[in-house]
């Protein structure tokens, strides 16, 4: 069987190729990285490690927070 599109006579396994090579090519584009500075520094650089903000209600919780990290961390350097 056969299409006609634009006055031509199209296989249906021409149409399916298409659609393949299509859905491939978009893939492609959508997967293709970008410029590597504008995802952010390199990982395991100090300039990109940064802490996160602590919204404690008072100075016991925000101090209990800062030494459960600091002993969580210890433990994971042990682990490696």
């Amino acid at each position: 069987m056969s299409y006609t599109i634009a006055g031509r006579k199209i296989l249906n396994e021409h149409i399916a190729l298409g659609t393949f090579a299509l859905y491939g090519v978009l893939g492609f584009a959508a997967t293709a990285g970008g410029d590597k500075k504008a995802a952010g520094a390199a990982p395991g650089s100090s300039s990109s490690v940064r802490e996160p903000a602590l919204n404690a209600s008072s100075s016991d919780e925000e101090a209990f927070i800062k030494q459960f990290l600091a002993d969580a961390e210890g433990k994971n350097e042990r682990l490696v």
